[in-house]
């Protein structure tokens, strides 16, 4: 969103893996109800402030990476928040 000095003001949650490998289906649920816990109490965090580490600091971070299913990942939070 072109503002600078992001970590004064986000939440950054690290996976377990690489830019060209797929990440395990554990991490996707485990990520989605983190989410949805910080999502309940931040709840300026919404789906459109939601982004990988290639877009906060591009050309100097890869991750998550093209392997990372966002659409999927956006789904199982949806999924989360209806069983809440």
């Amino acid at each position: 969103c072109g503002r600078s000095h992001c970590n004064d003001f986000s939440i950054g949650i690290e996976l377990e893996g690489t830019d060209d490998s797929g990440y395990e289906e554990i991490q996707y649920q485990k990520l989605a109800e983190i989410t949805v816990a910080l999502q309940v109490a931040y709840p300026q965090i919404t789906q459109e402030n939601i982004t990988g580490h290639n877009n906060i600091a591009p050309g100097r971070k890869t991750d998550p990476g093209e392997s990372f299913n966002w659409e999927y990942y956006f789904e199982l939070i949806k999924d989360v928040q209806r069983q809440e």
